[in-house]
């Protein structure tokens, strides 16, 4: 290795036992230094930039929260990089488990429709009341139903539209149709 490669892997090694004991300058240097590579190692695994963010953000609150088990007889870069392709790794298998779940639920909700002439004029009347049902729907409820189910807004986007994580989201707008129907089961009894 060259002096300067040296002198700077030694400087990152200083960074990183300064963030150890609770130095805050010493954490934005390291955030700074490192978050482009960060970034880089997240978004080689996951291509959703808001998923890309949120395990960057992360990778450094762990780094910050751990950062006493830094073993300085290793570099600071292969730590880091581990650190960052776990959590990524993690999200990725998060979402996978996240689609399987939401099939699964799908698939076992699903229902044919006939569109005969006597189902078309019952449909009229079941919009009605599914329009009254709406309605009827916490605040939360309701907009994460008419932003995913008829809106047509993904996951990540309901979530950003909402402002609340992705998980969050999702439970609104699965919570809310699943109070429509048994709302709309006792309309229709």
């Amino acid at each position: 290795m060259n002096d300067d490669l040296l002198a700077k892997r030694s400087h990152e090694r200083d960074l990183m036992l300064a963030v150890a004991a609770g130095d805050r300058r010493a954490f934005t240097a390291l955030h700074g230094r490192f978050r482009p590579l960060v970034e880089r190692y997240v978004r080689h695994h996951l291509h959703d930039p808001s998923h890309a963010e949120e395990v960057v953000q992360d990778v450094f609150l762990e780094i910050w929260m751990i950062s006493e088990r830094y073993d300085p007889r290793h570099s600071v870069i292969a730590w880091v990089r581990t650190i960052a392709q776990r959590r990524a790794i993690d999200r990725v298998r998060k979402n996978r488990a996240d689609r399987d779940r939401d099939l699964r639920i799908g698939t076992r909700d699903h229902e044919t429709v006939d569109h005969t002439a006597a189902e078309r004029a019952e449909s009229v009347l079941d919009r009605a009341a599914l329009h009254r049902g709406i309605g009827r729907l916490p605040e939360r409820q309701r907009e994460a139903v008419v932003l995913r189910h008829l809106v047509g807004l993904t996951g990540p986007e309901l979530a950003t539209e909402l402002g609340v994580p992705v998980g969050t989201a999702k439970t609104r707008a699965r919570d809310g149709v699943l109070a429509l129907r048994r709302d709309m089961a006792r309309e229709t009894a």
